[in-house]
């Protein structure tokens, strides 16, 4: 099995499992091949424990049918499905469904504040002067109808005026989906709130934003701004198409992919891997660093760098076309790079990257 065991490091590197998740795969291919060693000539199958427990509901499974291969190839499928499912179902049993649609007309607000305890958070832009607030809600330990409603008008709060629009729902045992319809135009700042669920925009131009979710992922596309924070304990985070002065993006378990142009970038990651394809000749700092992960940046052919670059276990690959190399590292737990390339701008792009035991990428 020593592909799989392959393919348990390759999960690793790219933050697709915590370390401990891999110790425990990796036991479960020795487990296994002990399995097929004592199998022998006994009729009685053999039981594979995966020895994971996701989460407080799920027992243990063993499995009595086909080749410990397969089995055990299945069980590395259902632990990439159950690391990328990060936007939890949080189910409190019995639910009614309440829709409701909140509309104001000819506003001109520039500050947008939404927080969402359960549920999902949409932005579309569109050509009215109107706000359009479509809910999709799931009420939990109501007793009808009537009362699913009567809790989920009494657990909104919105408000809008001519400075800006705020919308909120704190209880958890309400699930929201909400799709927000505001004017396609500039807006000054945005605060985006969820503790699990998903967010996701295209087309705005935010000033500030802050976007925020404990579980869930984050996708953001053909947008600019001036300063964006993003953050995410458990999901992805997605910017494509962005054009953006700093960003802040953090996310403890989960991949982060960002796209467009920057001038600051500012990324961590813990269980996951980054990956930045910078464009533009206006970047001057970036600073990537995840624990477990590979990071891999791309940049514009015609910028200088000046570059330091740091892994623990993992590799380091500098491909730039044309750079020098001021110190450089390499024992077996450190290894280091730090170098400069030649471009055509007078001060060069700082770039500090960093993983523990990921491999590093420059292009």
């Amino acid at each position: 099995m020593q592909e799989e065991r392959k393919r348990i490091l390759k999960m690793l590197e790219d933050g697709m499992i915590t370390s401990q998740e891999a110790e425990e795969l990796l036991d479960s291919i020795k487990y296994a091949e002990d399995v097929q060693e004592n199998a022998g000539t006994e009729e009685e199958p053999q039981h594979l424990s995966t020895k994971v427990k996701w989460d407080e509901k799920q027992e243990q499974k063993s499995y009595h049918s086909g080749s410990t291969k397969k089995r055990f190839m299945d069980f590395v499928e259902e632990t990439i499905k159950k690391v990328k499912n990060v936007d939890f179902d949080l189910n409190f049993g019995q639910y009614y469904e309440v829709s409701h649609i909140f509309q104001n007309q000819g506003v001109s607000f520039s500050k947008v504040a939404m927080d969402i305890a359960n549920g999902s958070i949409e932005l579309k832009p569109w050509q009215e002067d109107d706000v359009r607030i479509e809910c999709n809600a799931k009420v939990y330990q109501v007793n009808n109808q009537e009362e699913a409603r009567e809790r989920f008008m009494e657990q909104k709060q919105y408000h809008v005026d001519d400075e800006s629009l705020s919308f909120s729902i704190s209880s958890k045992k309400i699930k929201t989906n909400v799709i927000l319809y505001i004017p396609e135009k500039s807006y000054k700042h945005m605060s985006l709130r969820l503790f699990n669920g998903q967010m996701k925009s295209h087309g705005f131009h935010i000033e500030d934003l802050q976007a925020k979710t404990a579980n869930g992922k984050v996708e953001f596309e053909n947008m600019s701004g001036n300063a964006w924070d993003i953050e995410t304990s458990n999901g992805s985070i997605t910017l494509k198409d962005v054009r953006l002065n700093e960003v802040e993006v953090e996310s403890l378990n989960g991949s982060i992919t960002l796209d467009g142009e920057f001038e600051k970038v500012d990324t961590q990651g813990v269980n996951g891997s980054l990956k930045c394809n910078w464009r533009g000749d206006k970047g001057h700092t970036g600073f990537f660093k995840t624990t477990a992960g590979s990071i891999s940046v791309t940049l514009p052919k015609e910028v200088a760098v000046d570059g330091e670059l740091k892994t623990s276990m993992g590799s380091i690959n500098c491909n730039l076309p044309d750079f020098e190399i001021r110190e450089e590292k390499s024992e077996v737990l450190r290894k280091e790079l730090r170098f400069r390339s030649k471009g055509e701008q007078a001060k060069p792009l700082h770039l500090e990257a960093e993983a523990k035991t990921g491999s590093i990428t420059i292009n």
